[in-house]
């Protein structure tokens, strides 16, 4: 018996996973992410409301785990409100619908990454921070990757999985949420390899920056491997003392954590 390639499954799963999601949209009423008002993917009031969060993209100061690394670090916003109740909702909870409304909020994170940067596009490379083989095998498809194909990239510039996990049983085996800054270094030390960066100008791009302890992996491996990377882009970041509450396999109970209303 032909045996098929790991990544082939990953992308058929991939494949199976969007046409289900598109399928399930045709048949069911679409309610709002974060409010579940009918009709949208997102209520008017709640698309402000994000709109409102991620408006201005910025450099925000490194948590302590990426300290030692004086890598530069862009922001959407804070990991809270609409912005956290729809990467749950898109990660976790099967809303597909979702990429797109994430994409353009990344995009305005690249745009101010390389505009802040001040180089030629053309030397721009964002290397996203690859999916774990166990939340791979939960998901079926790759968060950073789906909703960076949803970005516009700045001129010149282009993506680049620059980064892979190592194939190593013990990858991915337990959370890290539970783990001090300390302990998540440890736990993810080793985890990643770099190829083909030697030479290059590598940015790396995530979803959610809790400890730094993942980014600072990724910038660490990609520099040993002779890349210059000068900082990372994710699309929120989670406020000291805060957790992420990322291991959750449905959205609802998030979301009720953060009512809101327009006046």
């Amino acid at each position: 018996m032909t045996k098929i390639p790991s990544r082939a499954l990953d992308r058929a799963g991939a494949t199976l996973w969007n046409w289900a999601a598109a399928s399930s949209e045709a048949l069911l009423p679409v309610s709002c992410a974060v409010c579940e008002a009918p009709g949208a993917t997102l209520c008017r009031g709640c698309r402000i409301m994000l709109r409102r969060s991620t408006v201005r993209p910025a450099e925000v100061p490194a948590p302590r785990g990426l300290l030692a690394s004086n890598a530069r670090v862009w922001a959407a916003g804070p990991y809270e409100h609409e912005l956290a109740s729809c990467l749950l909702s898109f990660k976790n909870g099967g809303r597909a619908d979702l990429a797109p409304v994430l994409g353009t909020v990344l995009t305005g994170v690249l745009l101010r990454a390389a505009e802040d940067l001040a180089v030629s596009p053309a030397a721009v490379l964002w290397v996203p921070v690859p999916t774990s083989a166990r939340a791979r095998w939960k998901r079926w498809f790759d968060p950073v990757q789906e909703i960076l194909s949803r970005t516009s990239l700045p001129h010149g510039t282009r993506v680049y999985a620059g980064l892979e996990h190592r194939h190593r049983s013990a990858l991915g085996a337990s959370s890290q949420k539970s783990l001090d800054v300390a302990h998540r270094a440890r736990a993810i030390k080793g985890s990643m390899r770099a190829v083909g960066v030697r030479g290059a100008m590598c940015v790396v791009v995530d979803d959610v920056m809790t400890s730094g302890a993942t980014a600072a992996e990724a910038v660490s491996v990609l520099r040993d491997a002779g890349a210059h990377v000068p900082g990372i882009v994710v699309l929120a970041t989670v406020r000291a003392g805060c957790s992420p509450g990322a291991d959750s396999t449905t959205t609802g109970s998030h979301v009720s954590e953060f009512p809101h209303s327009l006046n």
